[in-house]
Protein backbone atom coordinates (compact mmCIF):
# COMPACT_ATOMS: atom_id res chain seq x y z
CA UNK A 1 0.00 0.00 0.00
CA UNK A 2 1.38 3.38 -0.98
CA UNK A 3 1.70 6.04 1.70
CA UNK A 4 -0.17 9.25 1.09
CA UNK A 5 1.84 11.93 2.79
CA UNK A 6 1.29 15.52 3.63
CA UNK A 7 -0.24 17.68 6.28
CA UNK A 8 -3.80 16.59 5.45
CA UNK A 9 -3.05 12.90 5.95
CA UNK A 10 -1.11 13.53 9.16
CA UNK A 11 -3.97 15.68 10.44
CA UNK A 12 -6.45 12.87 9.72
CA UNK A 13 -4.34 10.50 11.81
CA UNK A 14 -4.14 13.02 14.65
CA UNK A 15 -7.88 13.59 14.51
CA UNK A 16 -8.37 9.89 15.19
CA UNK A 17 -6.57 10.13 18.54
CA UNK A 18 -8.28 10.98 21.79
CA UNK A 19 -7.92 14.57 22.94
CA UNK A 20 -5.06 13.89 25.36
CA UNK A 21 -3.05 11.88 22.85
CA UNK A 22 -3.62 14.47 20.15
CA UNK A 23 -2.49 17.31 22.41
CA UNK A 24 0.61 15.35 23.48
CA UNK A 25 1.66 14.72 19.88
CA UNK A 26 0.92 18.30 18.84
CA UNK A 27 2.92 19.57 21.82
CA UNK A 28 5.96 17.55 20.79
CA UNK A 29 5.65 18.76 17.20
CA UNK A 30 5.17 22.36 18.36
CA UNK A 31 8.45 22.26 20.27
CA UNK A 32 10.34 21.51 17.07
CA UNK A 33 8.11 23.22 14.49
CA UNK A 34 5.33 25.51 15.78
CA UNK A 35 4.14 26.32 12.26
CA UNK A 36 3.70 22.64 11.44
CA UNK A 37 1.76 22.06 14.66
CA UNK A 38 -0.59 24.91 13.76
CA UNK A 39 -1.02 23.63 10.21
CA UNK A 40 -1.86 20.17 11.55
CA UNK A 41 -4.33 21.62 14.05
CA UNK A 42 -6.12 23.58 11.32
CA UNK A 43 -6.32 20.57 9.02
CA UNK A 44 -7.71 18.16 11.62
CA UNK A 45 -11.20 19.49 10.96
CA UNK A 46 -12.38 20.59 7.54
CA UNK A 47 -15.53 22.33 6.47
CA UNK A 48 -16.73 19.11 4.85
CA UNK A 49 -16.62 17.40 8.26
CA UNK A 50 -19.70 19.41 9.25
CA UNK A 51 -21.80 16.91 7.32
CA UNK A 52 -21.15 14.44 10.15
CA UNK A 53 -22.89 16.64 12.73
CA UNK A 54 -26.19 15.49 14.09
CA UNK A 55 -29.11 17.92 13.98
CA UNK A 56 -28.66 18.66 17.67
CA UNK A 57 -24.93 19.33 17.30
CA UNK A 58 -25.59 21.55 14.29
CA UNK A 59 -28.09 23.56 16.32
CA UNK A 60 -25.51 23.89 19.10
CA UNK A 61 -22.90 25.09 16.64
CA UNK A 62 -25.27 27.67 15.15
CA UNK A 63 -25.53 29.33 18.56
CA UNK A 64 -21.82 30.14 18.48
CA UNK A 65 -21.11 31.04 14.86
CA UNK A 66 -22.33 33.82 12.65
CA UNK A 67 -24.81 32.59 10.05
CA UNK A 68 -23.18 34.93 7.52
CA UNK A 69 -19.82 33.23 8.06
CA UNK A 70 -21.36 29.80 7.61
CA UNK A 71 -23.19 30.90 4.47
CA UNK A 72 -20.02 32.37 2.95
CA UNK A 73 -18.06 29.24 3.86
CA UNK A 74 -20.68 27.07 2.19
CA UNK A 75 -19.85 28.74 -1.14
CA UNK A 76 -16.72 26.57 -1.29
CA UNK A 77 -18.32 23.40 0.06
CA UNK A 78 -19.76 20.34 -1.60
CA UNK A 79 -23.38 20.07 -2.64
CA UNK A 80 -23.76 17.29 -0.06
CA UNK A 81 -22.70 19.59 2.79
CA UNK A 82 -24.93 22.43 1.60
CA UNK A 83 -27.90 20.06 1.48
CA UNK A 84 -27.11 18.65 4.93
CA UNK A 85 -26.99 22.12 6.47
CA UNK A 86 -30.02 23.51 4.64
CA UNK A 87 -32.16 20.47 5.42
CA UNK A 88 -31.36 20.60 9.14
CA UNK A 89 -31.87 24.26 10.01
CA UNK A 90 -35.00 26.31 10.54
CA UNK A 91 -36.65 27.95 7.55
CA UNK A 92 -35.52 31.38 8.77
CA UNK A 93 -31.87 30.34 8.99
CA UNK A 94 -32.18 28.52 5.64
CA UNK A 95 -33.41 31.75 4.03
CA UNK A 96 -30.58 33.75 5.60
CA UNK A 97 -28.03 31.26 4.26
CA UNK A 98 -29.58 31.14 0.80
CA UNK A 99 -29.55 34.94 0.49
CA UNK A 100 -25.77 34.90 0.91
CA UNK A 101 -25.22 31.71 -1.09
CA UNK A 102 -27.16 33.06 -4.05
CA UNK A 103 -26.07 36.66 -3.58
CA UNK A 104 -23.42 38.62 -5.43
CA UNK A 105 -19.97 37.11 -5.91
CA UNK A 106 -17.54 37.37 -3.00
CA UNK A 107 -13.77 37.42 -3.03
CA UNK A 108 -12.03 34.14 -2.37
CA UNK A 109 -10.20 35.72 0.56
CA UNK A 110 -13.51 36.75 2.21
CA UNK A 111 -14.91 33.25 1.77
CA UNK A 112 -11.75 31.61 3.12
CA UNK A 113 -11.66 33.95 6.12
CA UNK A 114 -15.30 33.12 6.91
CA UNK A 115 -14.52 29.39 6.64
CA UNK A 116 -11.54 29.83 8.97
CA UNK A 117 -13.72 31.59 11.57
CA UNK A 118 -16.27 28.77 11.43
CA UNK A 119 -13.58 26.09 11.64
CA UNK A 120 -11.86 27.79 14.58
CA UNK A 121 -15.08 27.54 16.57
CA UNK A 122 -15.73 23.97 15.41
CA UNK A 123 -12.23 22.87 16.44
CA UNK A 124 -12.61 24.45 19.89
CA UNK A 125 -15.95 22.68 20.36
CA UNK A 126 -14.49 19.36 19.20
CA UNK A 127 -11.58 19.77 21.63
CA UNK A 128 -14.02 20.47 24.47
CA UNK A 129 -16.09 17.43 23.52
CA UNK A 130 -19.10 19.60 22.66
CA UNK A 131 -19.14 18.34 19.06
CA UNK A 132 -18.35 14.87 17.78
CA UNK A 133 -17.50 14.41 14.12
CA UNK A 134 -18.52 10.79 13.61
CA UNK A 135 -16.85 10.09 10.28
CA UNK A 136 -17.31 6.32 10.41
CA UNK A 137 -21.12 6.67 10.26
CA UNK A 138 -21.62 4.58 13.38
CA UNK A 139 -24.79 5.65 15.14
CA UNK A 140 -24.16 7.64 18.31
CA UNK A 141 -26.30 7.22 21.43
Amino acid sequence: MAFKGGVEEAAKMLAGLDREGRENVLGIIAEKDPEMAEALRKNMVTLEDLRYLTVKMLQELLRDIKIGDLALALRISSTELKQHILQNVSSTIRQDIEVILLGPPQSVSNVNEAADRVLDIVLKKVDKGELVLNKDSEKLV
